[in-house]
């Protein structure tokens, strides 16, 4: 299988290292074109009004100045490969991209574009141990051994998400998008012990460093044994099928369309 891979921690990442040569020792042939540096938290951006610049670091092996969807949208438009590919896959990526991870994630981002342009594609992400040590090669052996059954799943409108747990049980469930509250407070460069910045302090005409200060545990908002956080949790890799577009609410929507018709 011919297959493209990106990510959103930039051409040199581990992860991507360790999912390449996972691939490559199966037998497909890998094609690259990734950022030039991270680009975490990208989502589905894209480069617009500025060039892009593609640089070949080996053979068939590509970083792009851009996005890592303009990663994708270049590489497949650009026509720098040879042919489209048979599928994508975005990742490994350093961390989760689990729950509301997903509306921010370039990881996935990229996942995304590629479905649009009608690629099949897939995400992966794994998380951190206590070490710091990411569980890349049991996330690639994960994909190499499950490519063939979630190969056929993935279309123009779904992709597959896939995240590790930094330690498992050795099985994968199946689960929707769970809905995680993150309370992760905004402090000053100065401040880094204080958890919430006060913003009366900032006057006209002056300048402030601020930051994310993060490291709170989550609260998933509904609890069920069905949700890719509760999986992960529970230590089993988590399979879910996201829609290319956001899912309508039916029961608003039929109001719309009666407020539309003057039916209300």
């Amino acid at each position: 299988m011919k297959i493209l891979l990106t990510n959103d921690d930039g051409y040199q990442s581990e992860g991507l290292r360790v999912l390449t040569e996972a691939l490559v020792e199966a037998g497909h042939e890998i094609w690259v074109c990734a950022p030039n540096s991270e680009r975490s938290a990208a989502s589905h951006s894209m480069t617009l009004r500025n060039e892009i610049v593609i640089t070949e670091y080996a053979q068939n092996r590509y970083y792009c100045s851009g996005t890592p969807a303009d990663c994708i949208l270049y590489a497949s438009k650009g026509k720098i490969f040879p042919q489209s590919p048979d599928l994508v896959i975005s990742g490994i990526n350093h961390g989760y991209n689990i729950s509301t991870d997903i509306l921010y994630s370039g990881t996935v981002g990229a996942a995304r574009e590629a479905a649009l342009t009608g690629l099949r594609s897939m995400a992966v992400s794994c998380a951190r141990d206590e070490n710091g040590n990411f569980p890349f090669e049991r996330a690639a052996a994960f994909v190499v051994e499950n490519l063939a059954k979630f190969y056929p799943l993935t279309t123009s409108s779904c992709i597959i998400n896939i995240n590790v747990p930094a330690k498992g049980n050795g099985k994968w469930k199946s689960g929707v998008l769970s809905y995680l509250d993150y309370h992760d407070a905004v402090q000053t460069k100065s401040e880094e012990q204080t958890r919430y910045f006060d913003t009366s302090a900032v006057r006209f005409g002056t300048s402030v460093v601020l930051s994310l200060k993060g490291g709170v545990t989550p609260v998933q908002r509904c609890e069920t044994q069905s949700t890719d956080y509760q999986a992960v949790k529970d230590g089993f890799i988590s399979v879910t099928a996201l829609s290319i577009l956001p899912p309508v609410y039916e029961q608003v929507q039929q109001q719309l369309d009666q407020l539309s018709q003057g039916g209300i």
